[in-house]
This record gives structure tokens, C-alpha cells and sequence, in this order.
């Protein structure tokens, strides 16, 4: 892969300051800081092809920049990625589970298969 292209920007979402990095012009990761901590809210690796690596490295660019990485309204088909990711480290907490309008908390997230 080429090297790393890194765009970032912030744009008002609803009453709050939302950061966006955009990696490669296509990988983009919407979310929340506060602090040191990151609330991530989307990853999305564009019109690339799936099952390449490009969301874990896409991860692997955010975490050496926050202590705490969080991910909210999961889509519920994604969840087996975020259930390793957070399993590699990539992430701290998986908080919330997004099944159309509905939000899920997430209690305790153990194994890939094991959630609540």
C-alpha cells in the first residue's frame, strides 16, 4: 500500500464538534473527542473492497493518537469486526448496538459471539 494520506476536518453534527479523518481519500473515521478520548461514531472504507484490512489499519492510524477509543451505534452486522477489533486492542469499549432506530447498550463484551 502507498504511503498514508491524511486529510482531517470538523463539522457541527446536531449541538456537537464531530472530527473527521480521512485516510486515502476514501477510508473515513466520524467521531467525537474529548480529551484524550475518542468517540468513534462511523468507519466507512468507501467504495474499497471489504475483508482487506483497510478498517483495522484504518484503526491501527487512530489509536496511538487517544488513550481511550469508544465505538457507539454499532450496525449490528458489523459487530463480529468491532468484537475483534477490540480484541486486538484497536478499541477500549463497544458501547452501543444500532438495529434500525433502535440503540442497544452493550453491557460486557467478552468473546467474538459473546456479547451482554
Amino acid at each position: 500500500m502507498h504511503p498514508l494520506s491524511i486529510y482531517e476536518y470538523e463539522f457541527l453534527y446536531g449541538h456537537r464538534m464531530a472530527t473527521v479523518f480521512k485516510l486515502n481519500g476514501s477510508i473515513k473515521i466520524i467521531g467525537f473527542i474529548k480529551g484524550n478520548t475518542f468517540e468513534l461514531r462511523v468507519l466507512t472504507i468507501g467504495n474499497n473492497p471489504r475483508r482487506k484490512g483497510l478498517g483495522k489499519m484504518a484503526l491501527q492510524f487512530l489509536r496511538p493518537k487517544f488513550k481511550k477509543i469508544t465505538v457507539t451505534e454499532i450496525c449490528k452486522e458489523a459487530l463480529p469486526f468491532w468484537l475483534k477489533m477490540k480484541e486486538y486492542g484497536l478499541v477500549d469499549k463497544l458501547c452501543t448496538i444500532k438495529d434500525g432506530r433502535t440503540l442497544y447498550l452493550i453491557k460486557r463484551t467478552t468473546k467474538l459471539g459473546k456479547v451482554g
